[in-house]
């Protein structure tokens, strides 16, 4: 019976705590203020794995093939579904609007 009452008492003050810590931690604030602060350059980052993402996917099968046939053949095909999805005819990295991808 004391021991219910010891694991009772000690998950309150457990929850207790982490609703203390939770409450008092601003985290999400700071996360936002910072990525407004650099918007322009995460937006670049974001829009450069989306163009160049599929090339690093494609190696990372060519050095796959070796170890793993079954692996090498995934990670290529979705590199491949991944440049055809992407589709960077359009070039949004560089500021052209000339592909089906800009049509969207």
């Amino acid at each position: 019976m004391a021991k219910k009452t010891v694991k009772k008492t000690a998950k309150k003050v457990v929850k207790k705590a982490v609703k203390k810590v939770l409450d008092s931690t601003t985290i999400d604030e700071k996360l936002v203020a910072e990525y407004k602060e650099n918007q322009s350059m995460y937006d670049l980052i974001v829009c450069h794995i989306k163009c160049y993402g599929g090339y690093l996917l494609a190696v990372g099968a060519g050095c796959t093939f070796g170890v793993s046939l079954l692996w090498g053949t995934i990670l290529l095909v979705g590199a491949g579904a991944w440049g055809w999805k992407v589709n960077c005819a359009c070039k949004p990295c560089k500021g052209g609007n000339t592909g089906a991808c800009c049509n969207e």
